[in-house]
């Protein structure tokens, strides 16, 4: 049974150093990879940069040399290349002057940077990660945990099956979501096209989807009037098989040498990468681990427990729990867990 440490509330930016020397431990000099979302330029509900600050300090006052990255997205918003995201990083908070860290964008310019490492899994057996994450010592995964439209729940493990990857990555998972068009059924309406964010449809003799850039959101599927878009059948399945599969090719990189921080604050129905949203509860603090599934059950649970239901499934119809079963069977961690609060 493994341990996960918690922070009820988190009364000063300071204390969220408790929980990483609570759980990390790194060596002298080790290159130290933060791996966070740093926010879009649409919502702020993201994870505040003075804890972040927090959390590089703990890291180079135990040694180790700690950089921010992330990678960049096939979503042509504010962070789709590494010049956009800097960018974005800056006006958000997050450069050296106001964290003490470097900001690196993982998988380079355009997103092409990375290298190829086996998974482990049996759907996708190799995935290129971002370079930068590949090439550090350490990986310390700090997760916002929200709702998500395609697992219902996004924490460290999503992080690290997406937000690890270089734009081939993302693809790799993102194809098993990717809509059918059944043509017969389609009245060439055009609300999908109105409905899709990243201009992925064109309408021709019927809607014709560019996989380069769909990412399998599936708001033309709810957008649809007649039913003509569809998901492939078994789409979830192999999407969450795919998304654990290259989760595992991170963790089995670092071995380890990797902690997670999740962060149970602004708990919106979406994720970091959409619209400003609403919290669905309370703040929640925040849990450390070195074990993945167990601070992702945890996480869960107390969302769970705080709503008195099972709140994301409920809003989005996905078996959540899915992905951590799957996460299981690849012998990523272990769900059951006890919990140390700390003071």
């Amino acid at each position: 049974m493994a341990e996960v440490y918690r922070l009820a509330a988190l009364h000063t930016p300071a204390s969220v150093r408790k929980l990483l020397l609570s759980v990390a431990d790194i060596e002298r000099d080790a290159l130290v990879a933060v791996k966070l979302h740093m926010g879009e330029l649409i919502n702020y509900r993201f994870i505040r940069p003075p804890f972040v600050r927090e959390l590089v300090m703990a890291i180079k006052e135990a040694g180790g040399k700690p950089f921010l990255t992330d990678t960049t997205t096939l979503i042509h918003r504010a962070r789709h290349n590494a010049v956009e995201y800097l960018e974005t990083a800056r006006r958000n908070g997050f450069n050296f002057d106001t964290v003490g860290a470097p900001v690196l964008i993982a998988d380079g310019l355009k997103g092409e940077s990375g290298v190829m490492v086996e998974t482990g899994g049996a759907l996708i057996t190799e995935v290129e990660v971002g370079q930068a994450i590949y090439e550090a010592d350490y990986l310390v995964v700090v997760s916002h945990c929200t709702g998500h439209i395609s697992v219902g729940y996004a924490g460290a493990l999503k992080d690290l099956g997406m937000g690890c990857c270089s734009t081939n990555g993302k693809r790799a998972v993102y194809r098993f979501a990717i809509p059918l068009v059944d043509g017969d059924a389609c009245e060439r309406c055009e609300s999908c096209i109105a409905a899709c964010p990243y201009a992925a449809i064109q309408l021709k003799d019927v809607p014709v989807i560019d996989t380069h850039n769909c990412i399998g959101c599936a708001r033309c599927i709810a957008a649809c009037p007649t039913g003509a878009l569809h998901h492939p059948e078994g789409w979830d399945e192999q999407y969450f098989t795919a998304l654990v599969d290259v989760a595992n090719a991170v963790l089995r990189k670092f071995g380890t040498q990797r902690c997670f921080i999740n962060f149970l604050t602004d708990i919106t129905a979406m994720c970091d990468c959409t619209f400003q949203e609403e919290p669905l509860l309370p703040d929640l603090g925040a849990l450390a681990s070195r074990d993945l599934l167990s601070i992702e059950q945890a996480s869960y649970d107390l969302i769970q427990a705080a709503a008195d239901r099972d709140l994301l499934q409920e809003l989005f119809g996905i078996a959540v729990e899915r992905q951590f079963s799957l996460a299981e069977v690849l012998g990523m961690g272990e769900r059951s867990y006890t919990i140390t609060t700390l003071r």
